[in-house]
């Protein structure tokens, strides 16, 4: 039997407001992003990240040097694409947004955003429950799970997902969320396996006890890039560090949105990083019984929406 073992690596942005271009309309989105680390390539990934923390010139391998220079320890800090102020987390970021978009074969990930204005959220339980956002959080982090992980590594008869990590967060203190996707996918998928009864919930910071030198750059790094894209879609800032960065990206975040299958873009993203959203449609109103309801129901994953940001690099709204 042909087998791929990997890791999952997920962050979450919750609850941000968007405002729709020539509308009053106030739009409420949460986005998860799953960076998906092939076993095979895990080493690989880490050190180029590690290496990348290193701004001497010329380029040096992080922990190469005879003694260490007096930037290694500020070079040394958790990078968070909501705390770029600091120019050298801001250098090294950028570095990382350059490998991300220059990789054409090792970076794998899936970012899923939900219009929460969209969503029927009385099917997720009463709006009295206790944290009813990490419970539409649950359902649809084993869809992105599974989605990403078929659509990926469909050549294997069985992926193997070794562990899941999570930034720790309010996830972590409910009910199902720790263990439920895991349930639920061993019990009712053939192909996809999680070998690990519970999500890991680690700090992103490297550098605390309850933070890991690896898993935790692997957590950063999809922190970023999922900064990035959401500054994309949102211009949620317009600070110069994060709105450089969201720019850097913006080449890749438009062809990932507006062409995501093209198997002849430079990137060779198709099969390897996808941004999808959800849903596409308002059904709520609609008889359930009815052919209309039936169709569009089937059809509520979508990739295109306006990038804000390209507003503030052309100085025009978008009328997509």
């Amino acid at each position: 039997m042909n087998k791929v073992y990997v890791n999952l690596y997920c962050d979450e942005i919750k609850e941000c407001v968007l405002k729709l271009p020539l509308s009053d309309t106030n739009h409420k989105w949460t986005y998860m992003g799953l960076l998906i680390v092939p076993d095979c390539k895990a080493q690989q990934i880490y050190k180029e990240l590690v290496n990348l923390r290193c701004l001497a010139n010329p380029k040096r391998k992080w922990g190469d040097c005879k003694e260490e220079c007096k930037w290694h320890a500020k070079n040394n800090t958790e990078v968070h694409y909501q705390k770029l102020d600091n120019s050298i987390k801001y250098q090294i970021a950028s570095k990382w947004v350059q490998y991300w978009l220059a990789d054409r074969e090792n970076i794998y990930f899936y970012i899923l955003g939900l219009d929460l204005t969209n969503l029927d959220r009385d099917r997720f339980g009463p709006s009295s429950q206790q944290d009813r956002h990490s419970t539409i959080y649950n359902r649809f982090f084993r869809t992105a799970i599974t989605k990403s992980l078929k659509s990926y590594f469909a050549a294997y008869d069985r992926i193997i997902v070794q562990d899941i990590y999570h930034d720790r967060g309010n996830q972590e203190h409910h009910k199902y969320f720790p263990w439920h996707a895991i349930f639920k996918i061993n019990e009712q998928d053939e192909k996809v396996y999680i070998a690990s009864d519970s999500i890991r919930f680690i700090d992103s910071d490297h550098r605390k006890e309850d933070g890991h030198d690896i898993h935790s750059h692997f957590i950063q790094f999809i922190d970023v890039i999922l900064g990035c894209v959401m500054n994309c879609l949102h211009l949620n800032s317009t600070a110069p560090n994060k709105l450089a960065l969201a720019k850097e990206s913006l080449e890749l975040v438009e062809r990932l949105i507006n062409d995501p299958g093209n198997i002849n873009s430079k990137h060779k993203y198709v099969g390897r990083q996808k941004i999808e959203f959800f849903p596409k449609r308002d059904l709520r109103g609609l008889d359930e019984n009815s052919l209309e309801y039936q169709v569009l129901k089937l059809d509520q994953f979508y990739t295109q929406r306006p990038l804000m940001i390209e507003s503030e690099i052309t100085g025009q709204g978008s009328l997509f």
